[in-house]
């Protein structure tokens, strides 16, 4: 009986770290135009709440070169119209807007990612499908010196393999670190599907630097999940909630 038990108990915990709840949170759908600017005021005056990113648990690369909360974390705001998703990011960082990489090599910086799924019938699908998106979103990299960017902030579509020309983003150093905000078209996603009450697959990443060299030594993620760049089933689930007044 005592073994009977103790094979219950097993079972009973491999079923749980296998059918781990996945974080859930609402996205808003709103009416108004977000400018890209780098300011969040429209962000705050819509009443829109922030993403954060900031624990221990969501540290899901480099844990050793994680420098805390206080210096490597994120609040991300995101707003979908029928047309545009929005994005707009304060991401603490020590260097800030430092990225050299340019395309598909902007992940390995100073840079946040968007992982949306349009059908997320099946939530713990191994494989992207053709309304799976992995978007990475670059701030640059601005020299103070000369006041010029040598590498401009950019939004590139990972598993697609292509850059996002028809986005606008605007980057802007702040204290700690920086704020990037991107507008990014809804003819740049098969599958676009933001209607009240739809359930999408969602994650967000932050890579970061550190605070010295170029490469990306700690990436957070709201799932904290770190094979989201190729596996979906660790995304987390986004409700879409009409927020127009």
């Amino acid at each position: 009986m005592k073994k009977l038990s103790f094979v219950l108990s097993l079972v009973l915990l491999v079923a749980g770290f296998v059918f781990a709840e996945k974080p859930v949170t609402t996205l808003c759908k709103i009416s108004t135009t977000m400018t890209i600017d780098g300011s969040l005021s429209d962000w705050e005056a819509a009443g829109i709440k922030p993403i954060e990113i900031n624990k221990p648990e969501q540290v899901a690369i480099g844990k050793p070169y994680w420098l805390g909360a206080e210096k490597q974390s994120g609040k991300i705001y995101i707003a979908f119209t029928d047309d545009t998703l929005y994005v707009a990011a304060e991401i603490k960082s020590p260097q800030g807007i430092k990225n050299k990489q340019e395309s598909g090599k902007i992940y390995d910086g100073n840079s946040i990612e968007i992982f949306l799924g349009f059908n997320n019938s099946e939530p713990d699908r191994e494989m992207y499908t053709e309304s799976d998106y992995q978007i990475g979103i670059s701030p640059g990299y601005y020299l103070q010196s000369s006041k010029k960017w040598k590498v401009k902030p950019s939004v590139y579509c990972y598993n697609l393999n292509t850059p996002i020309k028809d986005a606008e983003v605007k980057a802007k150093p702040v204290k700690g670190g920086y704020i990037i905000e991107a507008a990014i078209p809804s003819s740049a996603f098969d599958g676009w599907a933001v209607d009240d009450g739809t359930e999408i697959g969602f994650d967000i990443s932050i890579d970061d630097a550190g605070n010295k060299g170029f490469s990306r030594k700690v990436q957070l993620t709201w799932s904290g999940d770190k094979e989201g760049w190729k596996n979906p089933k660790g995304w987390g689930i986004a409700n879409i909630k009409n927020c127009s007044k």
